[in-house]
C-alpha cells in the first residue's frame, strides 16, 4: 500500500480521523470501501498494528532518505525526501491558466477554494476557480512532524467582469502617499479667450514596464519613464511658450501603468515584466499626473480626461480619484473620472473622441450613435486611438478623422516576441481652433 494511504488507514483504524472508508476509497480511486478495508486488513495481519501517532512521532531510525518505524518484521518505511515533481503553469488563448504543483495542506484545506487559489499564487479577488483536483501524493517527515503533500491541479480564469467599487478604492488608495508638495492653486499665465485648445494626450506610456537590451533591444524602467515623461511635457511647454490658449486638455490613462494589480498582471490577467512593486507604480503615476497638470495649468485652465484601457483599468480609476480629490477646490482644473470606454469632448465646431481602441470600420457608427447630441453640431469629428504604439492616419469617413497615437514608451518582451514593430518613439500633441479644427501637430521625438 502507498505509505501516505497507509498512514490514513491507521488513523481511521484507531479512530483518529472522521474520514469514512468510502471517502478514503474515493480519494485513492478504490472501487469500494470494502475493497480498501480488506486490503488494509491483510496488511495488518502481515505487518502488525501500529497507531497513527507511532507513525508520526516514534521515529526509531532515520537517514537522509527514509524513517523506519516499528521493530523486526513489523516495521513501516516512509520516504523523507520529496520525490521529483514536475510543476507547470499553462496559459491558454482564452486567458485561462492551468497550474499543477505540490502543496502541503490538510484535507479540509484541500476543499477550500480560496486556500487552493492562494496556494497556486492566484488572488481570489482577481481569479475564478474553474476546476481543481487535489490528490494525496506524498508524506514528508520533517523535524516538526509529518507534512502531507497533495498533487494539486487547478484551472483558473481572470475575473474580467470585476467592478471597482468605493470600498475597494478607499481600502487600497487611502494609505498611498505621493511625493508631491502641498497643494498650491496656480494662475494660468497664457490664458486668453481666443478659441485655441492645446490637446496633450499621453498614450501607451506603460509606467513600470521593465525592458532591457538583452531581451527586447531597448532599456525602459521606472526612472527612464519619468525622465521621458517630463521631457515630453517640457518640450510642449517650450514650443508654445508665446502662444495663448483658452483651454488645455490633458488625456491620461491609455495604458499609463503597465500592470493592474499586485500580481503584476494586466486587467485581463496577462503576465507583465514589471520594474517595481504595484504600490510604487501607483504612487509614481499619481505624482507624475499631478505635477504635469500643475505645469500645464500655468498655460491655461486644464481639463484632465481619463481614457480607460486594457492594462490598467482598475488602477487608473483609483489613481484618477486621488487626482480629482487633489484638485477639488481648484477652479482651474477639472477632472473627468468617468470609467466609460469612450470620452467625448466638444470644443467649438470640433468633437474630440478618445478611446484606447475600437475597430476603425465601426467608428463612425459608434460615435454618431453615442454622441448624437454633439456630432451634428460639429464640422470636425476627430477620433484619437492608442494601443498599437504607432502613429497612423486612417482614411477619412465623411467628417470623421481617425488618428492612431504613437508612444514614447519602451517595448516589452511580449511585443518584441510577437514582432510588433515600434518604428519611432514620439508623442503627438495638437492645437485645435474652434472654427478650423486641428491646425498644428507638435511631435516630440526621442533621440
Amino acid at each position: 500500500m502507498d505509505k501516505t494511504l497507509l498512514e490514513i488507514c491507521y488513523k481511521k483504524y484507531n479512530k483518529e480521523t472522521n474520514l469514512s472508508w468510502s471517502e478514503i476509497a474515493s480519494q485513492y480511486n478504490y472501487c469500494s470501501a470494502e475493497a480498501i478495508r480488506s486490503k488494509f486488513k491483510k496488511y495488518r495481519k502481515a505487518n502488525g498494528t501500529l497507531k497513527a501517532k507511532d507513525i508520526i512521532n516514534e521515529i526509531i531510525n532515520k537517514d537522509k532518505n527514509k524513517v523506519i518505524i516499528g521493530d523486526g518484521d513489523k516495521e513501516l518505511i516512509i520516504p523523507t525526501s520529496t520525490p521529483n515533481y514536475k510543476e507547470s503553469v499553462e496559459i491558454k488563448q482564452d486567458n485561462s491558466q492551468v497550474s499543477d504543483k505540490l502543496i502541503s495542506m490538510s484535507l479540509a484545506e484541500s476543499k477550500d477554494p480560496d486556500f487552493v487559489l492562494k496556494s497556486h499564487g492566484y488572488s481570489p479577488d482577481e481569479f475564478t476557480l474553474l476546476s481543481a483536483k487535489n490528490s494525496m501524493w506524498h508524506m514528508n517527515t520533517k523535524e516538526d512532524g509529518v507534512k502531507v503533500l497533495y498533487s494539486s491541479k487547478v484551472s483558473v480564469k481572470p475575473k474580467i467582469e470585476y467592478q471597482w467599487n468605493e470600498a475597494d478604492a478607499k481600502k487600497i488608495f487611502s494609505n498611498l502617499k505621493t511625493d508631491i508638495s502641498n497643494k498650491v492653486n496656480i494662475k494660468p499665465l497664457q490664458y486668453k479667450e481666443n478659441g485655441k485648445l492645446l490637446v496633450v494626450p499621453i498614450a501607451d506610456f506603460h509606467l513600470n514596464l521593465l525592458s532591457d537590451k538583452l531581451s527586447t533591444g531597448n532599456e525602459y524602467n521606472m526612472q527612464i519613464a519619468e525622465d521621458i515623461f517630463f521631457q515630453v511635457i517640457n518640450d510642449i511647454i517650450d514650443r508654445i511658450e508665446d502662444k495663448p490658449f483658452e483651454k488645455v486638455l490633458f488625456a491620461v490613462g491609455n495604458d499609463f501603468i503597465n500592470a493592474d494589480n499586485l500580481g503584476g498582471f494586466t486587467t485581463r490577467g496577462t503576465p507583465q515584466d514589471n520594474a517595481e512593486s504595484w504600490f510604487k507604480a501607483v504612487n509614481k503615476a499619481t505624482e507624475l499626473i499631478i505635477r504635469a497638470t500643475d505645469m500645464l495649468t500655468y498655460i491655461a485652465p486644464v481639463d484632465v480626461v481619463l481614457v480607460p484601457s486594457n492594462h490598467d483599468l482598475h488602477t487608473m480609476f483609483g489613481v484618477i480619484q486621488t487626482v480629482k480629490a487633489w484638485y477639488r477646490d481648484d477652479d482651474n482644473v477639472n477632472v473627468d473620472d468617468s470609467p466609460l470606454p469612450r470620452k467625448y469632448y466638444e470644443f467649438g465646431k470640433t468633437l474630440l473622441t478618445f478611446s484606447h481602441d475600437i475597430k476603425v470600420k465601426d467608428a463612425l457608427q459608434i460615435i454618431t450613435t453615442e454622441a448624437k447630441d454633439k456630432w451634428s453640431n460639429c464640422e470636425h469629428i476627430i477620433l484619437m486611438l492608442a494601443h498599437l504604439h504607432q502613429s497612423i492616419v486612417y482614411e477619412k469617413q465623411g467628417y470623421l478623422e481617425v488618428l492612431r497615437l504613437p508612444t514614447v514608451s519602451g517595448w516589452s518582451r511580449w511585443s518584441n516576441d510577437k514582432g510588433y514593430i515600434q518604428s519611432e518613439r514620439k508623442n503627438q500633441s495638437f492645437i485645435i481652433d474652434k472654427e478650423l479644427g486641428i491646425t498644428d501637430i507638435l511631435n516630440t521625438v526621442l533621440d
